[in-house]
């Protein structure tokens, strides 16, 4: 099974289970309010009575003594009625010392049900301690459903040899099941309690008073939050447990701490495949459904069974996992699942398009935006505008390296500083970008360690990719303030060094653009469409593209318009935005009509100069159902008396020379393979390959592509035939000395290149 860090919220009652104080509820990013146990002290201190069903008698862990009863503890069994012994008046006259203290830390002992007790610790504040005995029928069962993590057996070695292990790692990641797995293959499933309690108290409760509150072959299992144990504290509830024959397992929530700080009984704990503990909880849910099912017919075991399989394989559900918040989540969707089996066939469907979590919240938990102030009359605390930029990046930066992740928030809280009145920069400590503090895995936000560890380098994962976009829509319009900011960071992204780097500002742009497209293109996109840097235009037609993704009719209208300003605008980068704009979507999805318009800017003098018209239209070849309409235009460009056109025709052969046409002849070059099957396409290529060729400005490439086409011939029988009556058409008048110059050297360099050596004789060169 998998493990969760709390039994569902949810158990029926057939399974015996009591649900465990502080358990999360299902589809929840934190648990709720510390639930109170019957008889139990309120929150304001004040001494609660009894409840209704309890009996004023020992819990299973006092041996049924009573803070009025002077006698050694003894067996719970041993204890009697307790309804049948009434309280006699304490005297404290009479007791030593260590009875004092033993009557002031006992002082109002409840047993409810004769499976918890509440013990108020101290002296004028005293900490409130809660002990559950887990129940076994619903140890056994999850026992068989977990699903085994990493480091399992160093955990179950530290429980055997030292009767402790500390498990830390962030909550969602299933340690409070492993906890209890463990501690029932030491102690067996009936011999399992949980204590409860202010976290700075609770391993000192585990080893005052000789350990009394631990019992020979029985496990105790304490959360004890971000209170993370000293080594002394360690080893003497490591001596304690070793003498009472009990075994511990301490959880220690802050994902910060280093388990080589305590010592050798700390293991880092992490998710098991999610994959095999949806399957795992999915199968039993069935199992239970079946025997309860009241459709008619019942469920058979075959339905069941393809039921899972279906499920399993769709690539929804990988995504669903993706973001999964916790492993107690992936539990509770299983039942959601199951839910759907005798639904209409659009519930599941439904189910696995409704987004898990609401990620616009999420997001402004994550920027403290929806936090309240610790005091209700104090103000929020505010954010150090560093940590927030990482944090912001973080999510902007998803799938690129760290080191490109710390960059940019370096960038952009610059951005933010400059924008604040401040009489000075505040101090920034070297190691307060710590990006596992800032965004701890396992939150929401970053996605739990598991394949991508391996990654070199490492790199910025989000437990769910449309965390993106929402962080764009939350900081564009709930953090005014920070628009100039944002702006002033894209434009120096924009002309960054890395290409990924300036791919993702442009993505972040189009997304903005999105939400408000007037400010966005006025004070960024413009920005790039009119900037002399080839980088920066590239951005701002990549912006429109990925706005136009949003299949909004009035933002696809409103890109079309603007890329046709700028394609009739007489200003040349404005153009040059444009015809790298026709290489985007917003040219690929209307070949045909977008084809005039690329023809009309690469007839002007002002693009020679760049590529742009020549990738566009290889793009434009590429997309489906555009090879013919560009091999038309190619063979228009290349006859045109406009001396431009031909120009961006070449360079498109050089563009589109290296594709071929699929893996199931992957040899063989595209533009080759509509030569093979149509005349008119030949002479068109024919055309083409002599002006690369003879051509001083491409004739460099040109002449290395040919040598390509030649060597992938020897892989390809029906090109290699081509090829050799094709060359012959080529290398004509002025071509047939440089020919055979490039052959000669090639057969020299390559002997065994057959078709190589093939056409240099039929050239008369061998």
């Amino acid at each position: 099974m998998s493990t969760t860090d709390q039994p569902p919220a949810d158990h029926t009652p057939e399974h015996g289970a009591a649900a465990e104080p502080g358990a999360d509820a299902p589809y929840a990013d934190s648990g709720p309010a510390d639930a109170t146990v019957p008889g139990t002290e309120p929150p304001n201190g004040d001494p609660a009575g009894p409840a209704p069903d309890a009996t004023p008698g020992g819990g299973p862990d006092d041996g049924g003594w009573k803070p009025w009863d002077n006698r050694e503890p003894r067996d719970a069994q041993d204890a009697g009625p307790a309804a049948a012994r009434e309280p006699s008046p304490l005297r404290p006259a009479q007791q030593d010392a260590d009875q004092v203290e033993t009557l002031e830390a006992y002082n109002s002992a409840l047993a409810h049900n004769g499976n918890a007790i509440t013990l108020n610790v101290g002296t004028s504040q005293p900490a409130e301690f809660q002990r559950m005995t887990l129940d076994a029928t619903e140890t056994a069962r999850l026992h068989q459903l977990h699903q085994r993590v990493p480091r399992q057996e160093r955990m179950a070695d530290s429980l055997r040899v030292h009767h402790l292990v500390v498990l830390t790692g962030p909550k969602g990641s299933g340690r409070e099941q492993t906890g209890r797995v463990l501690l029932a293959d030491r102690c067996g499933s009936d011999r399992l309690s949980v204590l409860h309690g202010e976290e700075a108290r609770l391993t000192q409760a585990l080893i005052e008073r000789n350990g009394s509150r631990l019992r020979q072959g029985h496990g105790v299992r304490v959360n004890v939050g971000t209170r993370s144990p000293g080594q002394a504290t360690l080893e003497a509830l490591r001596l304690r447990a070793r003498e009472r024959g009990a075994y511990v397992v301490l959880i220690v929530e802050d994902a910060r701490t280093d388990p080589g700080d305590l010592g050798p009984y700390a293991v880092h704990h992490t998710r098991p495949q999610l994959a095999a503990v949806l399957e795992a909880h999915l199968k039993a849910e069935l199992a239970e459904h079946r025997t309860q099912c009241t459709e008619p017919g019942g469920c058979t075991r075959g339905r069941t069974q393809e039921f899972t399989s279906r499920v399993l394989a769709d690539p929804r559900v990988d995504g669903t996992l993706a973001a999964a918040s916790s492993v107690h989540w992936v539990a509770r969707f299983a039942r959601d699942l199951v839910s759907c089996l005798h639904g209409p066939e659009e519930a599941l469907d439904t189910l696995l398009d409704t987004p898990h979590g609401d990620l616009r919240s999420l997001v402004r938990r994550f920027l403290k935006l929806s936090e309240p102030a610790a005091d209700p009359g104090a103000p929020s605390p505010a954010a150090d505008p560093h940590q927030q930029a990482l944090r912001i990046t973080y999510v902007l930066g998803h799938n690129l390296p760290l080191s490109d992740v710390i960059r940019a928030g370096t960038l952009l809280s610059g951005e933010v500083l400059r924008a604040e009145n401040r009489d000075t920069a505040p101090a920034r400590p070297v190691f307060e970008a710590d990006l596992d503090h800032l965004v701890p895995p396992g939150k929401g936000i970053a996605a739990e360690p598991g394949a991508g560890i391996s990654d070199n380098p490492r790199r910025a994962r989000l437990s769910d990719p449309e965390l993106m976009p929402a962080v764009i829509e939350v900081i564009w319009h709930d953090l005014p303030w920070l628009r100039e900011p944002l702006v002033g960071w894209l434009k120096r992204l924009g002309s960054d060094g890395l290409e990924r780097v300036r791919a993702r500002a442009a993505v972040i742009a189009g997304h903005l653009l999105r939400h408000d497209f007037d400010s966005v293109y006025r004070y960024v996109v413009k920005f790039w469409a009119l900037s002399r840097s080839v980088n920066d235009r590239r951005c701002a037609s990549l912006a429109l593209a990925v706005a136009l993704a949003a299949d909004d009719p009035w933002l696809t209208e409103r890109v079309d318009k603007q890329v046709a300003d700028w394609a009739g605008s007489p200003r040349t980068p404005f153009q040059d935005s444009a015809a790298r704009a026709y290489g985007t979507p917003v040219g690929t999805r209307d070949v045909p009509g977008t084809l005039p318009a690329l023809q009309a800017l690469a007839g002007r003098p002002a693009l020679v100069p760049y590529a742009s018209v020549a990738y566009s239209t290889a793009a434009l070849y590429l997309a489906p159902d555009g090879a013919d309409p560009v091999a038309e235009a190619l063979g228009r460009w290349i006859r045109s008396s406009n001396d431009n056109l031909p120009r961006h025709a070449v360079r498109t052969l050089l563009v589109l020379g290296p594709f071929a046409v699929g893996p199931e002849l992957a040899y063989r070059p595209t533009l080759a393979q509509q030569a093979m099957n149509d005349p008119e396409r030949e002479e068109t290529l024919l055309l083409l390959w002599q002006r690369a060729l003879i051509d001083p400005a491409h004739s460099g490439q040109a002449w290395q592509l040919l040598r390509q086409w030649l060597l992938a011939a020897d892989e390809d029988e029906e090109l290699a035939a081509f090829l050799e009556k094709f060359g012959l058409r080529i290398c004509v008048d002025r071509l047939l000395s440089r020919a055979v110059f490039h052959l000669r050297r090639w057969a020299r360099q390559q002997p065994e290149a057959r078709c190589v050596a093939q056409l240099l004789r039929s050239l008369g060169g061998a």
